[in-house]
C-alpha cells in the first residue's frame, strides 16, 4: 500500500472522528455563488488569493494569476524565464504585496515577481537583485505587513531598500520559515517552534520562546504561516499535524488554539479580531477567538441548491466582508451576509414527480401562524423543521378550513381608473401602485391627471410587473417576470430601487401574478413558476456599502482599447496600468473616448449605481445604473462613459459609486486629461501668429508713409510745374507787350522757352477732345523729334511729354468739374480719355481724391 495511500485513510478517519466528536453544522448557514472557468477564472484550480489596496482581487491559479475587478478577469501569463531558484523555501503557495505594485510569489523552490505597474512579470529577478546591489543568492524573500521586503542570504537577513542586516546564529542557519515585524521589532519564525525577538534600531536579540517543547516540534516543522493581530502573532503549523497558535507579543507567551490530524491550508482573521477561518481537506473550519468555539463546515451549499464536499485550498475575507474560498478544482466560492436576501424554495422541496409543473398561485395564513400555499390544485404547508429549515408538506382539500381556501383563490381582475392591469395595490401612504405588462404606473393622490412610470431604465427588474405588496417598513416590493424590485420612499418623498436577482435568491424563472403576500410576523411569500422565495424584511443589511471608490480599468480610443506601453501617433498613453493612471495627456485628434471604471461590487453588480462628471463638459453630476442607457452605460456593473469630438484643454473625470443610490460614501476617482491643442492652435503659434500681424502692421505702415511722403513730393513738383509754366507764360506775356526789360541773351532764351512752352500748350488744347492725341503727334505739330521734344520738356519742366499732355488734360477736366455742367462720362470724351474710369484714375493719382469729391470740396470752397 502506498504511503499517499496510507495518508488519504487516516484522513478520512480524523474525518469521521471530527464528524462523530464535533456538532455538525450543515453549511453553516453559508450560501455560496460559484465562480469559475466559465465565468472567466482561468483554471479551477485555486492556490492563493489576496486583495490588492484598490480593492481588485488577486486568484492564483495552478495555471496563471488572475486580475478580478467583480466583473472581467485579466490573466498575467508566466513562462520558466520569470522564475527565479529559491533554495531554502519548501513550504506552501505564498503570494507577498510590498508597496502598491509589487506581487511576490513563492511556492516550493521558485520565486516570481509581477510589476503591477506593467501587469507583468519581471524577466530576470537576477539582474533585479544585482541593480540592487545584492550579488549572493538569495535563499528565500518574505515581506512584513508594513511592505518591507527581507530577503535570506546564507545566515544574514538583509532588508532590501534601507539595507538593515541581521545576522541569524548559526543553529538556525537554514530553518527560518517566517518572519513578521511591528514597529520597533522583528520576529523570527523558526521550524523548531521558536520565536525570535530581534531589536530593528540595533539588530539585538531581545528573546528567544518556543510554541512547544522539543518533544513536539516533529509535529508541526513542515509550513508556517503566520498572520499578524492587534497584541500578538497568530500562527498556522503543519507537519505529522495541523494546529493553530497564538503569540501575544506584548506577555511573551504561545498558546495552543486548534489541533487537527490533517493539513490545515490556509487561516485568515477577521479584521475585528473576533474569527479565524481555517481551509483544509474538507471544508473549513470557524473559531471563536474570544469563547474558543469551534465549527466545522465540511458541506458547502451554493445559491442553487447544490451542496459542495471538496478540499479548500485558500480562504480569504476582503474589505467589503465577503469571504471568499479557493477550492482545488471547483473555482471559487463566495458569500456575503448580504447576499442570498431571499431565501429560495425551489422544486426540489415539493414533494411531487420531475414531470409535474409547480406555478405557485397564493398564499395564505392561518391563525396560528401556518402558511398555506397553492400550486394548481394542489395545496401546501409550510412548515420549519428542527434543523431551522423549511419543509413543504401536502395538505388534502378537506383538512383545510373553507376561511383558508377563500383566501387561496383570490379575484385576480384589477380595474382602475377604466383600464384593467396585471396587478393593484394602494400602500399605507394612500398611493396608489398600478402593474402592467409594460411597466409600473404610480398614482399619488386622487388629483393626478396622469401617473408616474417607471420602467426598467428607472430601476426595475423588469418591465412586466406580475406582483405589489407593502412590508412592515412601508417599502413596496413588486415582482416581475425577472426577479424582484424594493422600493423605498424616504421621507422626502424621494422614491429610489433595489433589484433582486437569483443571486439574491430570486426565482431563476418569472413571478406569478398576484402571488404576493405578507404574514402576520411581516414575513414576504413571493411565489412564481417552479417554486417561491421569502424574504424577512431586515431594514440595515441589504446595503452594506463599497468600500472602496472605483477603479479605473480600461481607455478606449475611438472603441479600440489603450494598451499600457503602447504608442498611438508619437505619445505613450497608458506608461502605467490603468488602476494605476491618474494623468492622462492626448492629441488633439485624440478626442474620442471611453472611460470605463469598475464599482467593485462583489456582492450583485445589479445593484451598482454611478456618479459622474467630466469638468468642463457636464454641467453638474450625471447618474446611471446597471441597466440603464445613455451617454454611460452600465453593464454587469461596469460604467462606460463615452464622450465624443473632445475640444482641447484640461479636464478632470470624476467618478462615484455606490450600491444604494441615496447613500455615497463620498469617495471619489479623479483622473486628470489634458488634450493638446494642434500646433496651430498653441500659444507659442499665437504668439508667433500675434508677431506676424504686427510685423504686417508695421511694414503697412511704413509703406503707407513711404508712399504717402511719394505722393506729397509728387504733388509738390507738380505743383512747382505749374508755378514754373504760368511764370513762364506771363514772361511771354510780358515780354510781347514790352514791359520786362532784360539782357538780350536772356530775354531771347526766355522768350524762346515761353514761346515753345505757349506753342506746345496751346496744340495740347486744341486736341484735347482728341482720344489719340499723342506724344508723336505733338512732336509732328511742334516740328520735332520724339526724342528732342522729351529732352527739352524734362529740362524745362522736370516732366517727361506725356505727363504734360496728362496734366493739361487733367486740369481742363478740374476746371469742368468744378463747372458742374457736365458728367464724368462727358468731362472724360472733351479731355481726350478714353474711358471716365481711367479719368477717375488718373485724376486721383494728381489731386489725391475721385472726381466725385473734387467737385463737393469745390462746392463747399464757394
Amino acid at each position: 500500500m502506498t504511503t499517499n495511500n496510507l495518508r488519504n485513510i487516516r484522513i478520512l478517519l480524523c474525518l469521521f472522528f471530527c464528524f462523530r466528536m464535533t456538532p455538525f453544522i450543515y453549511a453553516g448557514g453559508f450560501l455560496f455563488t460559484t465562480i469559475n472557468a466559465s465565468q472567466g477564472l482561468s483554471d479551477n484550480q485555486i492556490r492563493y488569493i489576496l486583495q490588492l489596496p484598490d480593492g481588485r482581487m488577486v486568484f492564483t491559479t495552478s495555471g496563471n494569476v488572475n486580475l478580478y475587478d467583480g466583473v472581467h478577469f485579466s490573466y498575467l501569463h508566466r513562462t520558466t524565464e520569470y522564475v527565479y531558484p529559491l533554495n531554502q523555501y519548501n513550504g506552501h503557495y505564498r503570494i507577498y504585496q510590498s508597496g502598491d505594485s509589487l506581487l511576490w510569489i513563492k511556492d516550493t523552490h521558485k520565486l516570481m515577481c509581477i510589476d503591477l505597474y506593467r501587469e507583468e512579470y519581471i524577466p530576470d529577478l537576477d539582474a533585479y537583485f544585482k541593480n540592487r546591489e545584492i550579488q549572493a543568492p538569495v535563499e528565500d524573500l518574505f515581506v512584513d505587513d508594513s511592505g518591507h521586503i527581507w530577503l535570506l542570504i546564507a545566515n544574514e537577513l538583509l532588508e532590501l531598500n534601507n539595507k538593515t542586516r541581521i545576522t541569524l546564529p548559526d543553529k538556525y542557519s537554514g530553518k527560518l520559515q517566517d518572519l513578521n515585524a511591528d514597529s520597533t521589532s522583528l520576529y523570527l519564525f523558526y521550524d523548531t517552534g521558536e520565536v525570535s525577538c530581534y531589536h530593528i534600531a540595533d539588530q539585538k536579540t531581545v528573546y528567544n520562546i518556543a510554541a512547544y517543547p522539543a518533544s513536539e516540534q516533529a509535529e508541526y516543522q513542515n509550513t508556517s504561516l503566520v498572520v499578524k493581530s492587534a497584541d500578538g502573532f497568530y500562527q498556522l503549523r503543519n507537519g505529522r499535524k495541523g494546529g493553530l497558535f497564538y503569540f501575544n507579543s506584548h506577555k511573551r507567551t504561545w498558546k495552543k488554539l486548534f489541533e487537527q490530524n490533517y493539513t490545515l491550508n490556509t487561516l485568515i482573521i477577521t479584521p475585528n479580531g473576533e474569527k479565524a477561518y481555517i481551509s483544509c481537506v474538507h471544508g473549513f473550519w470557524m473559531i471563536d477567538l474570544h469563547t474558543g468555539t469551534q465549527k466545522y463546515i465540511p458541506l458547502l451549499e451554493t445559491g442553487n441548491g447544490q451542496i459542495v464536499s471538496t478540499e479548500i485550498s485558500t480562504v480569504f475575507q476582503d474589505r467589503q466582508g465577503g469571504l471568499w474560498l479557493g477550492t482545488f478544482n471547483r473555482g471559487l466560492l463566495y458569500h456575503h451576509p448580504s447576499m442570498h436576501k431571499l431565501t429560495h424554495i425551489g422544486r426540489n422541496a415539493f414533494p411531487v414527480s420531475p414531470e409535474e409543473e409547480i406555478n405557485i398561485e397564493s398564499f395564505a395564513e392561518d391563525k396560528d401562524g401556518n402558511i398555506y400555499l397553492k400550486a394548481h390544485s394542489r395545496i401546501y404547508r409550510l412548515t420549519v423543521n428542527e434543523q431551522k429549515s423549511y419543509v413543504l408538506k401536502s395538505a388534502a382539500i378537506p383538512s383545510v378550513s373553507p376561511e383558508i381556501l377563500n383566501r387561496l383563490n383570490p379575484n385576480k381582475n384589477h380595474h382602475f381608473r377604466n383600464k384593467v392591469y396585471n396587478t393593484l395595490y394602494t400602500d399605507t401612504r394612500g398611493w396608489t401602485w398600478a402593474g402592467t405588462p409594460d411597466g409600473l404606473e404610480l398614482f399619488t393622490s386622487e388629483n393626478d391627471s396622469a401617473p408616474r412610470i417607471f420602467y426598467r431604465e428607472n430601476g426595475l427588474s423588469n418591465n412586466f410587473i406580475q406582483g405589489i405588496i407593502e412590508d412592515k417598513y412601508r417599502d413596496i416590493w413588486v415582482t416581475t417576470s425577472n426577479g424582484v424590485t424594493r422600493i423605498h420612499i424616504n421621507p422626502e418623498k424621494n422614491i429610489s430601487f433595489t433589484r433582486f436577482n437569483q443571486l439574491d435568491g430570486a426565482l431563476d424563472g418569472e413571478y406569478i401574478k398576484d402571488a404576493v403576500f405578507s404574514s402576520s410576523d411581516g414575513t414576504l411569500y413571493l411565489g412564481g413558476i417552479d417554486g417561491f422565495s421569502i424574504f424577512h424584511p431586515d431594514k440595515d443589511s441589504i446595503h452594506p456599502m463599497l468600500p472602496d471608490p472605483p477603479v479605473f480599468t480600461a481607455l478606449r480610443l475611438y472603441g479600440e482599447k489603450v494598451n499600457t506601453g503602447k504608442e498611438y501617433g508619437n505619445r505613450i498613453i497608458l506608461s502605467k496600468a490603468a488602476p494605476y493612471t491618474t494623468e492622462i495627456e492626448l492629441d488633439y485628434n485624440q478626442n474620442f473616448l471611453t472611460f470605463e471604471f469598475s464599482a467593485l461590487n462583489y456582492i450583485n453588480h445589479e445593484r451598482t449605481y454611478y456618479r459622474y462628471q467630466l469638468e468642463g463638459i457636464d454641467p453638474q453630476w450625471m447618474s446611471t445604473f446597471a441597466g440603464r442607457q445613455g451617454n454611460a452605460t452600465v453593464g454587469k456593473g461596469l460604467l462606460q462613459a463615452v464622450y465624443t469630438n473632445l475640444p482641447p484643454g484640461d479636464y478632470r473625470f470624476k467618478v462615484m459609486a455606490s450600491d444604494n443610490p441615496l447613500q455615497w460614501n463620498g469617495k471619489v476617482t479623479v483622473i486628470k486629461l489634458t488634450i493638446h491643442a494642434p500646433w496651430w492652435k498653441t500659444t507659442t503659434a499665437y504668439i508667433l501668429y500675434a508677431v506676424i500681424l504686427l510685423l504686417i502692421a508695421f511694414t503697412g505702415i511704413r509703406l503707407y508713409i513711404y508712399w504717402s511722403r511719394k505722393e506729397m513730393e509728387r504733388k509738390h513738383k507738380e505743383e512747382i510745374l505749374l508755378l514754373r509754366i504760368r511764370n513762364l507764360i506771363e514772361q511771354n506775356n510780358s515780354l510781347t507787350c514790352g514791359i520786362e526789360e532784360t539782357s538780350p541773351d536772356h530775354q531771347q532764351q526766355d522768350t524762346e522757352e515761353s514761346a515753345f512752352l505757349a506753342q506746345a500748350i496751346k496744340l495740347v488744347e486744341q486736341n484735347l477732345h482728341v482720344n489719340g492725341y499723342s506724344v508723336e503727334q505733338l512732336s509732328r505739330d511742334l516740328c520735332m523729334e520724339r526724342t528732342g521734344l522729351y529732352r527739352k520738356l524734362v529740362t524745362m519742366l522736370d516732366q517727361s511729354p506725356s505727363l504734360f499732355i496728362r496734366n493739361i488734360r487733367l486740369q481742363r477736366a478740374a476746371q469742368l468739374i468744378t463747372e458742374g455742367k457736365l458728367n464724368i462720362t462727358e468731362i472724360a470724351e472733351h479731355t481726350g480719355f478714353s474711358s471716365s474710369s481711367y479719368l477717375s484714375k488718373c485724376f486721383q493719382e494728381m489731386y489725391g481724391c475721385r472726381p466725385s469729391e473734387y467737385a463737393e470740396k469745390a462746392k463747399k470752397s464757394t
